[in-house]
Parts: C-alpha cells; sequence; structure tokens
C-alpha cells in the first residue's frame, strides 16, 4: 500500500529529496532543493542586502548558514551557465525522458511507501531474520556510512547491478519496471569538480545508467540503489508508476513546493543526485555547515521547536553528504521500530537509507569487498588438510600437530603449540587415519609428529600410521587440563605470555589460541567455575616464567575466584564479552595492531576452526567468530576498525555462507 506524503518542514538551500512522516517505509524527511539561477528568494530582515552577509561564518545561525550556502550556490550556477539558464537545467535538455507539459505528475497519491520491509531484504535475496531491537542499536548517526563504501566507482558491475535488480523485482509488470526498463540518454558534462563526462547512449538499461553514473561520479552503485528504494520503492516494485520514474531519486523535490520538473525522469534523477552527492563532498565546494569530526546539530524532524534534534559528531564526507541530501536523524521512537513507524517527530530518510544498505550489500559502516578466500574440504579432515595447504605450500616442515577431529580439548592446547614451532595442526578420527591427513602428512614431510591425547582419545592403530611417515610421539594426560598442561610443557621452554580458557567449551580458546601463537606463548584449559586456580596450573606458569596471564571469557565461565589467585603472582588481563562473538572480538582488539588478513569461522562448530587457530597463529593474524550466514556487529566492527585487508573463510558454504564474506550484518 502506497502511503501519501506530508509535506513539512523548512526549505533548506541546496538541500534536496522528498519527506514522508505519516508511513515508516514512505520517503525521507527532507528539505529544500537547489533553484535555478535568478529564481527569486525573500532577503531575511537579518541580512542587509543580497550578497553582502555578517564577516564571520562562525556567527551565522544555521538558518543564515543555509541562506548563504543557498545564495553561493546560486552564484556557482551564474558562474558557468549560459544566461537565466542553471547549469543543472541546460544539462538536463533536449533527450528522449523530457516528461511533456500535458502529462500531469502522478501526485502525492502516487509515492510509494518506500521498502517493502524485512520480507524484501537480505543480502541474498531472503528474508531477513533480524532482532529489530539488536539491528537498531547498531545505527550511529555520525557515522552512517563510510567513505570507502559511498565513495566508490567500481563497487558493482553493470551486469551484477542488473542481476541485484532482477532478484529485488522478481516478474517486471511494466516497462517502468527497473529490470526491464531501457531510455535513450544525452551525453552530459559537468565540469564543477564532481563528474566526469556521461557519454549518453541508445535504450540503454536502468542498470548500464546506474554503472555509468557510478563511474562518472565515483559514486558506489550500492548508494543509487539503496536511494532509489527508500525514495521510491523503484528496486522492489514489479509496477512502478510515473510519477515514480520522474522523483526516482528524490532530487528536486523539496517540502515545500512541487518538485522541480527540470529534473523529472528517471537518468535525470540518477545523474543529477550523483553528481550532488558528490558535489557535497567536494573540499573546495559551499557545503562547509556540517563539520566533520565536530559536534553538528542535527534535528529529528522539521518541526524543531517541537521535536528538538541531539548533537552529532560526523565521522566522515559521505555521512555529511548524507545529511545534506536529509538532514534529519531518526529519533528513538523510529529506531525501535526499524521496519515499521515511529512517533510524530520520527523521520526515516537517513535510518532507511543505513537499514536498506545493511540488509541488502553489508553494514554501511564497515569496509565492503574486502577480498576473500576459501579454505575448506569435503569434510572437517580435508577442511584441516586444506587450512595446511594454504599456510605450508612446502615440504620440509619441522613439526607437524595431529589431534582428535571428534572432540575439541585437546585441539584447542595444541593450536598455540603447533603454531609456535612451525607447523601445522591436522585431524583424526579416533580409530584411523582419514585419507586426506596422510597425504597432507606426506606432502609435508615433517620431521616430526606429535600426536595429542592418550589411547582414549586416538587409538594406538592411528599412532602406528602416523609414525609410517615420520617419527611420532604421543603427547597425552589424564583429562584435558593435564593434556593442556603436558602440551604446555612439551613446546614451550618459556613464555611471557600465556592464555586462560575454560575446558568445558571450545569459543573463548578458539580466538584465544591463535592469539597465543602470535606471542608463542601457550593456552591452558582450566577448570572455570573453580574457585581458584588449580596448583598444577599455577606451578605451569611458574615454570615458564610466564609474567602475564590473559584470561579468554567472562567471570560465567572463568571465575572471578581463579583471577583473584592468579593475581597474587602474575599480572592478570580480562578479555570477555556479553556473548562468544564480543568475547571474540575483545581477545583480538587486545592482541592485534592494524592490516593483514583475518580467519573467519563459525562460531557454533569447532573442528574448521582449530587448524584455523594453528595457521593463523602461525602467520600473526586474528581468528574471529561469526555466526553462519553473518557476522555480528562487534566482529563487524573489529574488521573495520583493524582495517583488515583479507578475510580467510574456514570450512565450506554449509558452514560459512557467502554472505559472511561480504560481511553481512546479524
Amino acid at each position: 500500500m502506497r502511503a501519501r506524503r506530508v509535506l513539512t518542514g523548512l526549505v533548506v538551500g541546496a538541500v534536496i529529496a522528498t519527506t514522508a512522516t505519516v508511513a515508516a517505509n514512505a520517503e525521507d524527511t527532507l528539505a529544500g532543493a537547489p533553484r535555478a539561477a535568478g529564481t527569486p528568494i525573500d532577503v531575511p530582515a537579518w541580512r542587509d542586502a543580497p550578497g553582502e552577509g555578517p564577516a564571520r561564518e562562525a556567527d551565522l545561525t544555521e538558518e543564515q548558514r543555509q541562506y548563504e550556502a543557498h545564495l553561493r550556490l546560486q552564484a556557482a550556477e551564474a558562474d558557468v551557465a549560459e544566461p537565466g539558464v542553471s547549469d543543472a537545467a541546460r544539462s538536463l535538455q533536449g533527450f528522449d525522458e523530457t516528461v511533456p507539459a500535458d502529462v500531469p505528475s502522478a501526485g502525492d497519491d502516487a509515492v510509494p511507501s518506500g521498502d517493502a520491509g524485512p520480507a524484501a531484504v537480505g543480502a541474498t535475496g531472503a528474508a531477513t531474520d533480524v532482532a529489530t531491537a539488536e539491528a537498531a542499536a547498531g545505527f550511529t548517526a555520525g557515522n552512517l556510512i563510510i567513505d570507502a563504501n559511498f565513495y566508490n566507482g567500481s563497487a558493482m558491475s553493470e551486469s551484477q547491478i542488473q542481476s541485484f535488480l532482477q532478484s529485488k523485482v522478481g516478474t517486471c509488470k511494466n516497462s517502468y519496471c527497473l529490470a526491464n526498463y531501457k531510455v535513450n540518454t544525452p551525453t552530459r558534462t559537468w565540469s564543477w569538480g564532481t563528474c566526469s563526462t556521461y557519454t549518453g547512449g541508445t535504450a540503454e538499461s536502468a542498470a548500464r545508467i546506474i554503472y555509468k553514473v557510478q563511474r562518472a561520479c565515483n559514486i558506489s552503485a550500492r548508494v543509487i540503489l539503496v536511494t532509489l528504494e527508500k525514495e521510491q520503492s523503484l528496486i522492489s516494485d514489479p509496477d512502478p508508476g510515473l510519477g515514480q520514474m520522474q522523483k526516482a531519486m528524490g532530487y528536486g523535490c523539496p517540502d515545500t513546493s512541487a518538485c522541480d520538473s527540470t529534473y523529472y525522469g528517471f537518468f535525470n534523477q540518477v545523474y543529477a543526485a550523483g553528481r550532488q552527492l558528490t558535489w557535497y563532498g567536494n573540499p573546495e565546494g559551499s557545503f562547509t555547515w556540517i563539520r566533520v569530526g565536530s559536534s553538528n546539530r542535527i534535528l529529528y524532524h522539521p518541526d524543531a521547536s517541537r521535536c528538538g534534534g541531539s548533537d552529532v559528531v560526523v565521522q566522515n564526507r559521505a555521512t555529511a553528504a548524507l545529511y545534506y541530501y536529509t538532514p534529519y536523524q531518526p529519533n528513538s521512537a523510529a529506531l525501535a521500530n526499524l521496519y515499521g513507524t515511529g512517533d510524530s517527530c520520527s523521520s526515516y530518510g537517513n535510518r532507511n537509507f543505513w537499514r536498506l544498505h545493511r540488509d541488502w550489500f553489508g553494514d554501511p559502516r564497515v569496509k565492503l569487498d574486502i577480498p576473500w578466500t576459501r579454505y575448506a574440504g569435503a569434510d572437517r579432515y580435508a577442511t584441516a588438510a586444506a587450512v595446511s595447504k594454504a599456510t605450508y605450500p612446502n615440504a620440509g616442515v619441522p613439526v607437524a600437530y595431529v589431534a582428535s577431529g571428534l572432540d575439541y580439548p585437546d585441539a584447542l592446547s595444541a593450536a598455540p603449540a603447533a603454531a609456535a614451532q612451525g607447523g601445522p595442526l591436522l585431524l583424526t578420527g579416533r580409530t584411523s587415519l582419514p585419507s586426506a591427513t596422510a597425504a597432507e602428512l606426506t606432502r609435508l614431510k615433517p620431521a616430526r609428529i606429535v600426536l595429542v591425547g592418550q589411547t582414549g582419545v586416538v587409538s594406538g592403530s592411528v599412532h602406528g600410521a602416523l609414525d609410517k611417515i615420520a617419527p611420532t610421539i604421543r603427547v597425552g594426560g589424564a583429562d584435558r587440563y593435564a593434556t593442556s598442561r603436558l602440551i604446555a610443557d612439551y613446546a614451550f621452554g618459556s613464555a611471557s605470555i600465556a592464555y586462560l580458557a575454560t575446558g568445558t567449551g571450545y569459543a573463548d580458546a578458539l580466538s584465544a589460541g591463535a592469539a597465543a601463537g602470535k606471542v608463542k606463548g601457550p593456552i591452558v584449559l582450566v577448570s572455570g567455575r573453580a574457585g581458584s586456580v588449580d596448583s598444577a596450573t599455577r606451578g605451569l606458569l611458574t615454570s615458564l616464567k610466564v609474567g602475564e596471564v590473559r584470561i579468554a571469557g567472562g567471570t560465567g565461565v572463568v571465575s572471578s575466584g581463579i583471577e583473584s589467585s592468579l593475581k597474587t603472582s602474575f599480572s592478570v588481563k580480562r578479555y570477555g564479552g556479553s556473548d562468544r562473538y564480543a568475547t571474540s572480538a575483545a581477545v583480538v582488539r587486545a592482541a592485534y595492531g592494524t592490516g593483514g588478513p583475518a580467519y573467519l569461522a563459525t562460531g557454533t562448530a569447532f573442528p574448521d576452526a582449530l587448524a584455523g587457530a594453528a595457521a593463523a597463529g602461525r602467520v600473526g593474524a586474528p581468528l574471529l567468530l561469526t555466526r553462519p550466514t553473518c557476522v555480528p556487529s562487534s566482529i563487524a566492527s573489529v574488521v573495520q576498525d583493524k582495517g583488515i585487508t583479507q578475510l580467510r573463510l574456514l570450512g565450506g558454504s554449509a558452514v560459512l555462507s557467502d554472505r559472511v564474506a561480504r560481511l553481512a550484518p546479524c
């Protein structure tokens, strides 16, 4: 059902788009539009004469700054245009998309309601299963989208755009439907420090227009696609009307008057909006009143006296550009009902932009298009072998560790030991050596093999098979804790740092194991609910000359009593979070600098991550846990903050979907 727009608010110079405050999925609450040169405008009383403003910009009120910007825009247009005609109007004349004067506007009733809601979104086209409260908690008014995702002229290919349009709309019902739409386009040049020349063509598809504007203006096609949806539902609507096409990007549609027909038409809208969004970020341009890196007052609604606003530190040029285009932020009511309506002071434009981008392409605040690769095999044993091959491409490693692939405790401690000693961790069954493991060991030609666990975990027949490949020793104790201590004692003569984790769960120890391998220290498993550290663990840490103990996990998994008792002899730091993903993020934040690759493993199973932890520890890269089909916000923020340059997925697509590689948010 299409909602009727409510056009309200102040006219803000050079701010362009449309408003809807009735329905949450309706158009944005916006204000103002650039006017053609010579368009009359009332001169406020505070200004003595047109062209002469106060001496200092800092003395201006918000309204005064906006008026000054409007005059600068008019002056700039006059400088580059033919007499009496703005460059925008001149550049959009004389081609097939001009709307005849006798074709009426579709009117407000024809303006669609925007995004169709959760069932219409999702990086794979399926419904996005998102808890609204959790999702909305990720919204940050000062960082709507990072510059790298906004100013990206190669974000999508033309074929990718076309496939996306088809996947979202299903079956088109008319020729305006974007998956089918074609139009003749003009050649347009804009010399004002923004877009390069757009070379026109015959019967160009919507995908081609979007692609070419992306290239010409260096504005991501994803930004254009999201804007088309939040403004006029054109991505998801199989049967759009003329009015939607005329105002496709909401460009030239101020809150206080009818849309400017100069900008009517799909090509006009996409090109003009792309140009404008680029111009907003031009450091030599006139849009300076939103100060990047500083606090700015951003309103919730055009009715400032009733609805107010809040101070927002705008973190980048892209976010500033969106606030110039849509000058309101969502209030708490709009965020509390992320796919619905808020209250009478709610505005939805920037909320819907963030939400659509997040659901379709990934969190706009996290760098997308990070190169990625997948290490996977037919089963857990073959996956471990694939990780080994990628980490150790040449034969002649000093050691290879082998542990059970059917349970996790022994392998958790083996991962940093293998990393520190320069070899992989491979997996085995209890009574037989898998062919993938045997083949990889044969290729590697290790000087020795360390088999982890007693015969109740890995049988003598496996030991015998390993011994035929390379000399094999067994390291194992009476239980998982004893085995953990024996591995640490065997692999590390000394260690300045040791990690502690519970032995009754695998999640926290996976990220910690990779971090331990990086610093050439052990990970020691403990009975996490004990009231104090056991004497055997204390003795091991002392004998290894450990100075700092890092606990992985909160007090619910490793007790405060253990922490307190360790503090009598060691420096102790704890890294924990609200869940396994937040704990993984906390471990990685503390242990790693910026740049380089990161390994991603599912947090809901252990096998693939075991070999991955050893590989990550060896190359000094973090291992981050994620959900099978999406990336928790705590993990995505680490990827962003650490400037990760490559993602390495552990396991096949049934374990980690391609959506994880695209950092699709949970």
